[in-house]
């Protein structure tokens, strides 16, 4: 395995300019165009982290939408791992928005995503440890850990759902 990494390694970014085929009837861009965007640019920072190979979207939870993003404007995505399990990666992702004609940029979401790192048979790989040197990295991990928590939490209970509603006659 690769040496620990620090968040900033795996920082990026991606921007597109919004068009009407990506928006509603209102002339704003719909949430489901950017959660795509969003589950890209987490899943390329995860890649960097993991130093190539394949990643697969384990989940993609608490994105708030803070404000609308109309046709036309340029949309900024940035994400950075924040999060590193053994095989898992989550990566904070932003999402900002500006008009073309000026520099008025505006955070418009924010969530987080969860990959997973496969080897060449589609089984999960362990991936580099996330480095933290500061207080800042270890207040930032000490929360994902808490989201991660929440996450397998979740994923028993819909297991368990699963479980019950199989064994049902």
């Amino acid at each position: 395995m690769d040496a620990a990494k620090r968040a900033a390694d795996s920082r990026v970014s991606l921007a597109i300019i919004t068009d009407p085929g990506q928006a509603n009837s209102f002339g704003t861009l719909h949430g489901g165009v950017m959660l795509r965007l969003a589950d890209e640019c987490g899943a390329v920072a995860a890649l960097r982290h993991a130093s190539g190979g394949r990643i697969t979207t384990a989940a993609i939870d608490s994105m708030t939408f803070l404000g609308p993003v109309y046709v036309g404007e340029r949309v900024e995505l940035a994400a950075e791992i924040t999060y590193v399990g053994r095989s898992s990666l989550e990566a904070r992702i932003e999402i900002f928005a500006e008009p073309l004609d000026r520099a008025q940029r505006r955070m418009v979401a924010l969530g987080y995503g969860l990959y997973v790192a496969l080897d060449d048979e589609g089984h999960p790989r362990p991936v580099p440890p996330l480095l933290l040197e500061t207080a800042s990295d270890h207040r930032t991990a000490l929360a994902a850990k808490a989201r991660q928590a929440v996450r397998l939490a979740r994923r028993a209970e819909a297991a368990a759902t699963e479980e019950s509603e199989s064994e049902s006659p």
